[in-house]
């Protein structure tokens, strides 16, 4: 029995969201279903809503400030959530994780130094490593049946590499990576002088069988190769106020990473993004636990669903998006895209902006109320028969 109605749908449109007020200007269209942008369309837990209210109602919103009791928050998050304990000085304030990353480019990596990434991958990890004049260097995923990292291919990639980003839990394909191959590539990297810069903040979103391993928690050696980024922004759906952290054990690399986001001078962060970090971790443990039951089964119902009428698709270990496969279709992307947008009336993900082997797919965001989840799939069915 669920505490909370997590099948309740709320109107979100004209809330200055970018998920379903930016239709027009995505996909050319207003009449799609959004089943894109990675935030989910549940209320977050009603202590963070509370709190938020509470703190409006002072009225003087000035600089914020990051007390004690917020790192203790973290840490306990982090020590009864994945098992990993982490010390006070390891913590490094970011704005949010991508800024994050960036930074930690910008440190450690010069222009013209390549950076590996593992396509099909989050978008903006390909943005990022561009806009700063770093080469990317494709490890490309490969697929049997299942998703898996191609640790043959990369012991000749990282000779020529200076960073390696690393999505875990992988977005899009849903891998929660195994202690073995966290364990080999950190490994790997180590012995290359390759920094793993890790992005997790889809740490919290694993499936009942599965289990998030921060790779600097797998032996002294991966901690002090390793920056890792987390939030509790993607966790309790508060991404509208920008706020995330970087657990970083290695001395040298803390100072290099701290001395570059002190001269971007992000500032002393977004006042509820803090508040929501602590109010979250401490209250929200309940709420994620009947989350996490909830999209279980809405990721079973999908891929039932979509198995049914032909679509490819891998049930998910992590995260709440699924990476469908049309391929079968024998459609360019273009008419791709065109046809689940203007057939069938959903807003997806492009999958060739998720790197060049994410042509023929597309990423649907099931982190939704199970009406809304049941149409999206309607539409697609109908369009498919």
């Amino acid at each position: 029995m669920f505490r909370y109605n997590f099948d309740e749908v709320t109107d979100r449109r004209n809330t200055c969201s970018e998920k379903w007020d930016g239709l027009m200007e995505t996909f050319g269209s207003d009449d799609v279903l959004p089943m894109w942008v990675a935030d989910m369309d549940f209320r977050s837990p009603h202590e963070v809503v509370e709190a938020f209210a509470e703190r409006s109602k002072h009225g003087i919103f000035g600089y914020p400030f990051r007390s004690e009791s917020y790192y203790e928050a973290i840490m306990e998050w982090v020590r009864v959530r994945h098992g990993w304990e982490i010390k006070r000085e390891w913590i490094v304030d970011v704005p949010s994780v991508m800024p994050g990353l960036a930074a930690a480019l910008l440190a450690f990596t010069s222009p013209g130094d390549g950076v590996v990434l593992q396509p099909p991958v989050y978008p903006p990890f390909f943005e990022v490593t561009e806009s700063l004049d770093r080469r990317v260097i494709h490890n490309f995923l490969k697929f049997d049946g299942s998703w898996h990292m191609d640790l043959e291919g990369l012991k000749g990639l990282l000779s020529s590499a200076k960073a390696f980003l690393l999505c875990s839990p992988h977005n899009p394909v849903g891998r929660v990576w195994s202690e073995e191959e966290l364990s080999a590539l950190s490994s790997m990297c180590a012995k290359a002088g390759v920094p793993v810069l890790s992005d997790e903040i889809h740490c919290d979103f694993v499936y009942r069988g599965y289990k998030h391993i921060p790779i600097a928690s797998i032996n002294h050696e991966a901690a002090m190769n390793t920056v890792t980024f987390m939030s509790a922004s993607k966790t309790f759906n508060i991404a509208g106020f920008k706020n995330a952290y970087a657990i970083v054990p290695n001395p040298a690399m803390r100072e290099k990473l701290s001395k570059v986001l002190q001269g971007l001078h992000f500032g002393s962060g977004d006042l509820f993004g803090i508040l929501g970090l602590e109010i979250a971790y401490r209250h929200g443990r309940d709420w994620l636990d009947e989350l996490l039951l909830y999209l279980e089964e809405n990721r079973d119902l999908a891929v039932s669903a979509l198995r049914a009428t032909g679509v490819g698709v891998v049930s998910p270990q992590g995260t709440y998006l699924l990476w469908l496969d049309f391929r079968k279709l024998g459609m360019s992307q273009e008419e791709l895209m065109k046809f689940l947008i203007n057939r069938a009336k959903l807003g997806l993900n492009d999958g060739l902006t998720f790197g060049p082997n994410g042509a023929g797919f597309a990423r649907m965001n099931i982190g939704c109320p199970r009406r809304t989840l049941e149409e999206g799939l309607h539409r697609l069915t109908k369009a498919l028969s």
